[in-house]
């Protein structure tokens, strides 16, 4: 199914989308700073709310026309010159706008001799159209006379065209350049922010896994000096257990994305250890489809969840329990769940601040494509799940 974002020329009338398709090789061309005002621009001009916009700008040219025949222009050579200088107004505004930086590279002395080489040109060929629909044919002499006799009319026309046109632009140019760079602030400003957030919150799990895992492994460390004192055969293997935990475990945290594979060997020794300690209280499956091996993940995710399953469903169930481990692909990407036949959840389940993190870190890792939930089950116990979207 196509998830696109709706775009209103890509998605709407014929016109629209005729318009969409013969613009977007020059779209693709574009810097993306450009693109993202271009496109906008298009859209509103290409709707309903356009026709506004153009309304506004053909009696604006209208006007102009206008002016220069109330100042005694012919109207071939008004509309000539009102239409070319108007529309070469909003070009060369649009283009200000546009590429700021391109536009204020160019001297501006040499701009006004283009802009008023344009209006001459523009305002001769008025005149050579005015006389030539007046006369039918071109006379030469008659053709120079008519020249000498608008030239008083025709220079301060391209003056003024040439000069204040030159100030608007520049200043179009300078409020355009200092809005870009307002708004790459402003994006940089947000990335900043959301790398500080997610510092803070690997700070905050670190933090979180040095309050948890002295605790276990110092509770380990005593039942295995207790076996080690008894003689116990059973102290090698728990020994052999809880070195390669620490191993693994350590590695994991050093970075900032590990394999599912990687995460499910760590809690494999969790697991372990906890079943040497604690004995048949804990039964322990875990089914992990090969191919979601390699999987990425941020490192301790899977181990906080066993965690917690036994922390706080297991332990406190007087008959002990069981924790499944399962990883599977599902239509939208892949699931990884924990599941436990404990205590089940008790007050606020989920609202902890371990939990809490974990989402954030979600959140971070996967761009918001991927979502956490605890629920209860209905056998009893507790279920939860990492559901990633595939990319």
């Amino acid at each position: 199914m196509d998830t696109a974002p709706y775009h209103p020329l890509r998605d709407g009338n014929r016109l629209q989308r005729a318009y969409y398709r013969w613009a977007l090789p020059y779209y693709e061309r574009m810097t993306t700073d450009m693109r993202e005002q271009v496109e906008p621009l298009d859209a509103l001009l290409y709707s309903g709310r356009g026709l506004g916009v153009w309304g506004i700008w053909l009696l604006a040219m209208a006007g102009a026309c206008w002016a220069l025949r109330a100042a005694g222009l012919d109207w071939p050579w008004a509309l000539v010159v009102g239409g070319s200088s108007w529309l070469l107004l909003s070009l060369a505004t649009l283009a200000a706008w546009l590429m700021p930086e391109a536009f204020l590279r160019v001297q501006l002395p040499r701009l006004l001799v283009r802009w008023m080489a344009i209006g001459l040109s523009s305002g001769l060929a008025g005149i050579a159209v005015g006389h030539w629909v007046r006369h039918g044919r071109f006379d030469l002499p008659m053709l120079a006379a008519r020249v000498v006799e608008q030239l008083h009319l025709l220079l301060p026309v391209v003056l003024m065209a040439s000069i204040l046109p030159m100030v608007l632009f520049w200043a179009i140019a300078r409020f355009s350049l200092r809005a870009t760079e307002r708004r790459l602030e402003r994006v940089q400003l947000g990335a900043e922010r959301d790398a500080a957030r997610a510092a803070a919150a690997e700070a905050q799990l670190r933090l979180l896994q040095g309050q948890i895992q002295p605790h276990f492994i110092f509770n380990t460390l005593a039942t295995l000096q207790h076996w080690v004192d008894k003689g116990d055969e059973r102290a090698p293997g728990l020994l052999r257990e809880l070195t390669a935990f620490l191993r693994s475990s350590t590695e994991l945290l050093g970075q900032s994305s590990v394999s599912l594979g990687e995460e499910v060997q760590a809690v494999r020794h969790y697991l372990a250890i906890l079943q040497a300690r604690i004995g048949k209280r804990l039964a322990v499956a875990l089914d992990i489809e090969p191919a979601l091996a390699q999987q990425p993940l941020p490192p301790g995710l899977l181990l906080t969840l066993v965690e917690n399953a036994v922390a706080h469903g297991i332990e406190p169930k007087i008959g002990g329990g069981r924790v499944q481990v399962s990883a599977a692909l599902t239509p939208a990407g892949w699931r990884l769940c924990v599941d436990d036949d404990g205590v089940g959840l008790a007050g606020e389940g989920g609202a902890g601040v371990g939990l809490a993190n974990l989402r954030q870190r979600l959140q971070h890792h996967f761009a918001g494509k991927a979502c956490f939930s605890l629920q209860p089950r209905a056998e009893g116990g507790t279920r939860a799940c990492i559901d990633v979207e595939a990319p």
